[in-house]
């Protein structure tokens, strides 16, 4: 190892390398906010390798942005014998590629980093992105001792190292957005364009992958509700599932708005490359999570000067203020998320107000330059101690 004497990054003759520990080789949320982090990184103080277990649009992205990928088979943590082979794997890369620290963004990748560093002496930081619901047992908690220092993405996800080795280590950083892509002065007018939005006709819509607990039937249910109260709105579900295991869901979205009669006013839009000007080109944004740990869309939409209606669950309130930002509802009620969107498609200059202070919060405290900056605080105090 290089480095463990305590100085701070970017005041040695050799950049930190990091390994970034993976699971998932398709592109989602979280794959977006990691991809963002290493974006931003100054190569000068960090230079980042990434672990994945196969080939796929993350690991086309990242060698497209010039990171070096390994492979690790990363498996199911029920399968033993995978987990040793992944720690094995993990243990000759610390080696072969002098890695200083390890930075593990999953369970999954959670358990294979912590082993491999107390094998090698290399610090490790858990990246923690999610909540854990029902009967999940939380694997994290119980192997707390093993992480030099644990970054959570809210406080909501923080909570679950209450009690337990890991809470000193844990440290909160809410995601970020690049502001110089999503801003206010970008044009939204090529999306409104393409979905035939009328001038002064508001167009709300829902971003993200369509999953378990994603809400897009609440949305739905909502969106139908206020067209048969006489709205003028066009309402947009942009974004299609990831997992096969939940085609079935976007089936029986498009059967529910095809019976309801409404094929012309709620739309699927699939899967866009333009965020920024999608953003930009809804008056709207809903999130309806029934718990969302730390919704990047949201920070997306704020920085846009896009109103915000959203569950007032997870960490989506340490984001998201409600009267301020944004509007927050109960979760799975169709009725409040009505409500609440009928209210601003009502009250334009409302929306207007919500848009700026959305981009006032995200410039004061969500740039990816702030959210960079903590993020080095860790490594530093990981490879110090």
């Amino acid at each position: 190892m290089k480095r463990f004497c305590g100085e701070p990054l970017g005041h040695t003759a050799m950049a930190l390398r990091v390994l970034y520990l993976h699971h998932v080789v398709q592109i989602s949320g979280a794959e977006n906010s990691l991809l963002l982090l290493l974006r931003h990184l100054d190569r000068g103080r960090v230079s980042p390798l990434v672990a994945l277990p196969s080939s796929g649009p993350f690991s086309d992205a990242l060698e497209w942005e010039g990171i070096p990928v390994l492979r690790v088979p990363f498996g199911p943590l029920r399968n033993f014998m995978g987990v040793l082979k992944s720690v094995r794997r993990l243990f000759a890369l610390i080696r072969e590629q002098q890695i200083d620290l390890l930075h593990s963004n999953g369970p999954q990748t959670n358990v294979c980093a912590g082993l491999a560093g107390r094998l090698t002496g290399a610090p490790v930081v858990w990246h923690m992105r999610n909540l854990i619901y029902g009967n999940m047992w939380d694997v994290d908690r119980a192997l707390a001792g093993l992480p030099t220092r644990i970054i959570c993405n809210s406080d909501a996800i923080k909570a679950r190292f209450r009690g337990s080795s890991g809470w000193d280590k844990a440290v909160t950083i809410l995601n970020a957005v690049e502001t110089r892509e999503f801003y206010p002065g970008q044009s939204g007018e090529p999306f409104r364009l393409d979905m035939g939005v009328p001038d002064g006709v508001t167009a709300v819509g829902i971003v993200g992958r369509i999953g378990l607990g994603k809400g897009h039937e609440v949305f739905v249910e909502a969106a139908i509700r206020l067209l048969a109260e006489g709205y003028a709105a066009r309402f947009f579900i942009i974004g299609d599932t990831l997992f096969p295991e939940d085609a079935w869901r976007a089936d029986a979205l498009r059967r529910r708005v095809k019976e309801a009669g409404h094929d012309d006013r709620i739309r699927f839009v699939g899967c866009r490359r333009d965020i920024p000007v999608v953003m930009r080109g809804l008056d709207i944004l809903v999130l309806a999570s029934e718990a969302e740990p730390c919704g990047r869309v949201l920070f997306e939409a704020m920085a846009s000067g896009t109103a915000v209606v959203a569950t007032n669950t997870g960490g989506t309130p340490e984001i998201v203020r409600d009267g301020m930002e944004g509007i927050l509802i109960p979760p799975q009620n169709p009725a409040a998320l009505a409500d609440a969107i009928g209210v601003l498609i009502g009250n334009p200059r409302r929306r207007e107000e919500l848009g700026r202070n959305g981009v006032a919060r995200v410039r004061a405290e969500f740039t990816i330059e702030r959210y960079v900056a903590r993020t080095l605080e860790v490594y530093e105090h990981a490879v110090s101690h």
